[in-house]
């Protein structure tokens, strides 16, 4: 069995999501960006665009995604996907975010740059006011290693904690990449569990989560 790692009140496992599923307690929320099958690959530097590589592991086909999304069943889930690949069966409304920017190139043989993403809700117990719409608008997190990009698809913090003021109870992350959810978690006071395949993600992970319980504790405490 992984043991997790603890930080706070969060627990978190290095290792493949469908393995370490069956394993976990209850759980009340799924929030998560799976690999979204479409084989995504950068087509620039590494160095100059990701920290850790240029490809997403798990990209060649909506496999990962469907499973966790079948065991997940009616727990309110929130999954962030693309309409080049089919949406899950499942879901009951899209949510639309709303970059603000064109920052992607796109299909260069047109005259539009794409500036959003969808968000598929599944599942049924969200909480929370009907106070917006469909569509959610927050900026992306900068494109470049240099000013801080951890993840090829890193979404920022912001954004997630917009998403996860609308489900109750203990997160689940189960493609954590770079570990932004749980920072979220964890800047709201929230349960977090997280698991990530990859070693050097999780790593990355476990360090933004952890300074973001730091940052936590001496809030509380008073000293900044």
């Amino acid at each position: 069995m992984i043991e997790p790692v603890k930080i706070g009140r969060a627990t978190l496992y290095c290792g493949d999501c469908r393995d370490i599923l069956p394993t976990l307690p209850k759980v009340d929320a799924v929030v998560t960006d799976p690999p979204y099958g479409m084989a995504y690959k950068s087509g620039h530097a590494t160095d100059t665009l990701w920290v850790a590589g240029r490809t997403i592991v798990g990209d060649e086909t909506t496999e990962a995604r469907d499973s966790v999304l079948d065991w997940a069943g009616d727990i309110p889930t929130l999954c962030f996907g693309t309409w080049r690949i089919r949406r899950p069966a499942a879901t009951k409304m899209v949510l639309i975010w709303d970059k603000g920017g064109a920052l992607g190139m796109g299909d260069l043989s047109i005259p539009w740059k794409p500036d959003h993403e969808e968000i598929y809700v599944l599942g049924k117990g969200f909480i929370g006011s009907r106070d917006s719409g469909s569509v959610v608008r927050h900026p992306p997190v900068q494109s470049m290693a240099k000013n801080g990009r951890q993840h090829p698809t890193e979404k920022p913090v912001g954004l997630m904690k917009m998403l996860l003021r609308k489900v109750p109870g203990t997160i689940l992350d189960p493609f954590m990449g770079s570990g932004t959810t749980g920072v979220a978690a964890v800047q709201m006071g929230r349960d977090f569990i997280g698991i990530e395949r990859e070693p050097k993600y999780f790593d990355i992970a476990c360090r933004r989560i952890e300074e973001a319980q730091r940052q936590g504790d001496l809030f509380i405490e008073g000293t900044v």
